[in-house]
């Protein structure tokens, strides 16, 4: 006749399921193949004060098109000319905080040469407060956060250089490189970022 059966301790049945919890929230789930090649153009706005409601003063990163400030709030960033503190006229960009919308994603300015950004970072966004531009300022850009196919919410990422500003006309015209798929942050013209 066999004894009486033998259950583990209650605690480390419990000691068990956390881990395997835990394990599971910190597992990455993987983007879903990329299926777009990473594309540059060049992109005009003018500001969105002193200048025609017909002219777009915002861009959408993840939607790749200029954006009137008028008819969407679905953009990531607008232009302005503004007056700053030492009552220099000067040109910025204005992240969605800025402007009273949800904050999400944002822009950075960078001292790095825009040719060698190959990559996007995933910090150092700022959301609520304008990045001052001139000729050659390098600025990247991550968008709102997206439902990417895999069921991840990541935002899309860009980079973008000023080539031109225009402080009488109040327009910008900069270059710009942007990965199409949600959540890659290849910055490799005409390449189609890897898996990861």
């Amino acid at each position: 006749m066999s004894g009486p059966r033998k259950f583990p301790p209650l605690a480390a049945l419990l000691g068990l399921t956390l881990s395997a919890v835990g394990l599971g929230c910190n597992a990455t789930i993987p983007l879903a193949p990329a299926v777009s090649s990473v594309t540059a153009g060049t992109v005009t706005l003018w500001a969105i004060t002193g200048t025609a409601l017909a002219n777009p003063s915002a861009y959408s990163v993840s939607g790749q098109q200029v954006v009137r400030t008028d008819r969407s709030s679905g953009f990531d960033f607008a232009f302005d000319i503004q007056v700053d503190t030492a009552r220099d006229t000067i040109g910025v960009f204005l992240p969605r905080g800025t402007l009273g919308l949800y904050t999400s994603g944002g822009l950075q300015a960078t001292t790095q040469a825009y040719d060698s950004i190959t990559t996007a970072p995933t910090t150092g966004y700022q959301d609520t407060l304008p990045v001052t531009v001139k000729v050659g300022t390098v600025v990247l850009a991550a968008s709102i956060e997206q439902t990417c196919p895999n069921g991840q919410v990541e935002p899309y990422y860009a980079k973008l250089q000023i080539d031109t500003l225009d402080l009488v006309n109040r327009k910008v015209v900069f270059a710009i490189t942007s990965d199409p798929n949600c959540g890659y942050r290849s910055l490799v013209v005409d390449s189609l970022p890897p898996t990861h």
